[in-house]
């Protein structure tokens, strides 16, 4: 018999912000699953380095879990110190629950780009991918998301619109989250941070009162 489901969602979040949260906690509610680990990157395999400190970025998420109990910090990715590949997290969470759904919580975009993700076939050998809209143009349906032909065939594959199979298979589905987008970027974000502009309905509160106290994404920091 299988445990409850593991949610999983990782991202450099830098800074994390509501468009991030949201969606995350309206998809798990939908799929009845009631654990995410939060996996701040070291190094992101796919981008650029942070602009702040993984510390730093450790301690938001770290403030978010404490508003959220469904969330909870993952720190291994920063732990290890080196840039990882979504499938080495995966393989290493399969070990340590291999009677646990794994159920990976991604954006319609990152979807859209799955097929380019380094190992992406072991991946869906190891989880379920929980998809969350982003954009206000784009629904959550594979009938009218953009796409090429070979992820269409994928989606045939191993599309479910029953939850429950999440939490009966251990890997292997995707889910298509219907949730309510928020279209929001942390590269914008940083920006009119740095600008001095308002961002109050964007990010959380505990959030914004860290980054005024630790003076992040300030004009001054040369990284971003």
């Amino acid at each position: 018999m299988l445990n409850a489901p593991l949610g999983i969602f990782g991202g450099t979040f830098d800074p994390i912000h509501k468009g991030h949260i949201y969606p995350v906690l309206e998809a798990a509610n939908i799929t009845e699953i009631n654990k995410i680990a939060m996996i701040p990157c070291y190094i992101p395999s796919h981008k650029s380095a942070a602009c702040v400190s993984s510390e730093h970025r450790l301690k938001m998420i770290e403030l978010i879990c404490d508003e959220h109990p469904i969330l909870y910090p993952d720190a291994r990715d920063i732990n290890r110190g080196v840039a990882t590949y979504s499938v080495e997290t995966l393989s290493e969470l399969r070990a340590e629950f291999p009677t646990r759904p794994l159920c990976f919580f991604i954006g319609s975009d990152s979807l859209q780009t799955l097929l380019t993700w380094h190992k992406w076939q072991q991946i869906l050998s190891l989880c379920h991918f929980v998809v969350c809209t982003r954009q206000e143009t784009t629904t959550c349906s594979s009938e009218n998301m953009p796409q090429d032909q070979a992820l269409q065939d994928l989606l045939q594959q191993r599309q479910t619109n029953n939850p429950v199979d999440l939490h009966n298979n251990l890997a292997g589905h995707i889910f298509l989250a219907n949730t309510q987008p928020l279209t929001m970027s942390s590269t914008l974000l940083r920006k009119q941070l740095e600008a001095g502009k308002s961002v109050e309905e964007l990010i959380p509160s505990s959030i914004l009162t860290y980054i005024h106290q630790h003076k992040l994404y300030q004009p001054s920091n040369d990284l971003c």
